[in-house]
């Protein structure tokens, strides 16, 4: 399992109000927090922060940096800001591992991002929609999801290199879509040999719900049997990253021992 951590995000009040006022303790404090849950990837998100997007992202990509050597995942919705950043971060850290979170399957979008993660050597997210929207069923997410991937492969990216979102919608509002978006992971796992990683902004799913933590270790658990390897989360939530571990070593994925949890842990170099 893939842990990208969500957390160095400016949705949240503390992040924001350090990427505003430029404080690294704040922000590497949260990254160690991270680090020892098992966090693999560092996944950062202005938010609505002040100042110029480009600049902040080199600010907080460095910032982090010099906390973990984990792999960077720069995360936006503006392609835009994606397209000017990335080199900026590529250059101030030419040895890190850098991933675009994220493109649609629209063709504009692609044809912006797609190159830039050929040609800065980077991993990139697609999203299973396309300029209509998010599908509202499974084949249209497996249709947008088999085209960004032979898009992306195309362009010389790897299976390795990409992840393919679903899109998880809260439940409370799009009840059939949980089950939707493990149908798709089944059905485009098979789309490529190797297939691509499969991702979710996991805590999604509990969008103004009442029992939050116990909706996203539930899903969690089904989707890693559906063929989920990677979610956007917070891996200080011990029982959330215990629940992952645990279900993968009920699918044969990780060696069952009875210190499995400890196994794992001395595996990730943590203690």
């Amino acid at each position: 399992m893939i842990i990208f951590s969500e957390r160095v995000n400016g949705m949240y009040r503390d992040v924001r109000k350090a990427i505003n006022e430029k404080d690294e303790r704040i922000v590497q404090d949260l990254v160690r927090e991270q680090v020892a849950g098992g966090a693999d990837v560092m996944d950062i998100n202005l938010g609505p922060t002040k100042g110029d997007p480009v600049e902040n992202f080199v600010w907080l990509a460095q910032t982090v940096h010099a906390a973990t050597d984990r792999p960077l995942s720069l995360d936006s919705a503006k392609p835009h800001v994606l397209v000017a950043a990335m080199p900026r971060v590529r250059a101030a850290l030419p040895d890190t591992k850098l991933i675009i979170n994220s493109s649609t399957a629209a063709p504009e979008a692609m044809g912006q991002l797609i190159p830039v993660a050929a040609e800065q050597g980077a991993g990139i997210i697609g999203l299973t929609m396309d300029q209509e929207g998010v599908p509202g069923n499974v084949e249209k997410r497996v249709e947008c999801g088999a085209t960004f991937l032979m898009t992306a492969m195309e362009s010389g990216i790897t299976p390795e290199d990409i992840y393919l979102d679903p899109i998880i919608l809260p439940v409370n509002v799009a009840q059939k879509q949980p089950a939707n978006v493990m149908e798709a992971i089944r059905q485009l796992a098979i789309v490529s040999d190797p297939p691509p990683h499969f991702i979710l902004g996991l805590s999604n799913v509990s969008q103004q719900c009442l029992m939050r933590n116990l909706l996203n270790r539930t899903y969690l658990v089904m989707s890693i049997a559906a063929g989920l390897d990677a979610a956007i989360m917070d891996a200080a939530d011990k029982e959330l990253v215990e629940a992952a571990i645990s279900a993968e070593v009920l699918l044969d994925k990780q060696l069952y021992s009875d210190d499995y949890l400890k196994a794992w842990r001395m595996q990730k170099g943590l203690h």
